[in-house]
């Protein structure tokens, strides 16, 4: 079995914590975050905690098979969703937003 490739890390953005996913949730990476559809939940649930306390959570260029199960289960609309800048590789992270 191979070992998921996910890697996940904390910033600190201009308007909040940023949290960083790079690579593929999956049940290899149970340690990590939630595997599979349970990393959907993940998702909704930190959009859910975020809104609570006046927040938000934008997702930058989610991969085609995340935003279309977000689409699918009718929750695309908890987030804000974008795709990069060109020439963008990180999300901002600076504490000036700029």
């Amino acid at each position: 079995m191979a070992l998921s490739s996910l890697e996940v890390s904390i910033a600190t953005g201009a308007s909040g914590p940023v949290l960083v996913l790079a690579g593929e949730a999956d049940f290899t990476s149970i340690t990590r975050l939630d595997a599979d559809s349970a990393s959907m939940r993940t998702l909704v649930m930190a959009a859910m905690k975020a809104r609570a306390r006046a927040g938000s959570v934008t997702l930058l260029d989610p991969q085609p098979p995340v935003a279309r199960m977000l689409d699918l289960l009718c929750v695309d609309e908890m987030f804000s969703i974008r795709g990069r800048a060109a020439g963008e590789t990180h999300p901002d992270t600076s504490a000036d937003g700029g």
